[in-house]
């Protein structure tokens, strides 16, 4: 019965939608006041796109920490700047502050056009790190 319970599960593993991962990085962490470290990756998961946080992420817990795509390089970036340098669009609003975590990036985003994602807090005008498309 076992051997037949992992068949089964090693078989139907074929018909789950593959993930392609499309960019994939390390955040910087903006402030030396401030923890923000960890991997990331956008990937097409079943004809949509999605920020997945890594198992090392990591970052201090504030109100109102926001997911953004931005078009401006990271290095022009700065808390006072960060939601009116690059155009930038929201994607989601934080909802863990350790480890792995999904986002979905909404289907009006084209994330061919963006060239940085950054996490900022926007009550009080705080960028937490941020990372280049790549």
């Amino acid at each position: 019965m076992k051997l037949f319970t992992t068949i089964f599960f090693l078989i139907s593993l074929s018909f789950l939608p593959s993930q392609e991962v499309v960019y994939r990085g390390e955040f910087d962490n903006y402030s030396r006041w401030t923890t923000f470290k960890g991997s990331w990756k956008i990937v097409m998961n079943a004809d949509k796109h999605e920020i997945v946080f890594g198992e090392d992420f990591e970052a201090k817990e504030a109100p109102d920490l926001k997911i953004f795509l931005s078009k401006a390089d990271l290095d022009d970036i700065d808390s006072k700047n960060a939601l009116n340098e690059g155009e930038p669009v929201f994607v989601a609003k934080l909802t863990s502050y350790e480890g792995a975590a999904i986002y979905s990036i909404p289907d009006s985003i084209d994330i061919s056009q963006y060239k940085t994602i950054i996490v900022h807090c926007e009550e009080y005008t705080k960028l937490w790190g941020g990372s280049s498309l790549e």
